[in-house]
């Protein structure tokens, strides 16, 4: 019997691996490459404009980046946040930054609506197939657009495919 190879070796990460293929061109959601981050259209698009914003190198707690990456990190954010508040005009932003399951620093940014019955609760309690559905692709290109428009006038390094 071959030994385990893989036995010690830290599990493999998922967002390394989509990271991976943004970097490959092959990640068809990807809105902007950042200086510290990527930003890309989330799966969940129940909540229209959710988006991820992944840490551009692996690491697992904000604590452990450098003051100033961190900051900048969070500046990141912070312009995501602008943008979507202005692009797709929600009541309500929700910011999450969880690594749990993927223990990769990012950020799940949730708009939430008004017209949603559930607005008061957690976006995670509605179930995963009525949260994860995907915009028709024109309107999902669109959105991508406009995301892109009004992020480089809010952090002008942002960089786009």
């Amino acid at each position: 019997m071959a030994p385990d190879d893989s036995a010690g070796a830290p599990p493999a990460c998922g967002i390394c691996a989509i990271i991976d293929r943004i970097t490959s061109g092959a990640f068809a959601d990807l809105v902007a490459e950042l200086p510290r981050s990527w930003l890309i259209l989330g799966d969940a698009q129940f909540y229209r404009g959710y988006c991820v914003l992944f840490a551009k190198r692996h690491i697992t707690e904000m604590h452990l980046m450098p003051r100033g990456e961190a900051h900048e990190l969070l500046d990141e954010m912070l312009a995501v946040g602008k943008t979507l508040e202005r692009v797709v005009k929600p009541q309500k932003l929700n910011y999450e930054c969880l690594g749990n399951q993927e223990p990769h620093v990012h950020w799940h940014v949730f708009p939430r609506y008004a017209e949603d019955p559930m607005r008061l609760a957690p976006v995670w309690l509605r179930s995963e197939h009525e949260r994860k559905v995907a915009l028709p692709d024109d309107d999902r290109r669109e959105l991508i657009r406009a995301l892109r428009t009004d992020l480089v006038r809010v952090l002008p390094t942002a960089r786009f495919p």
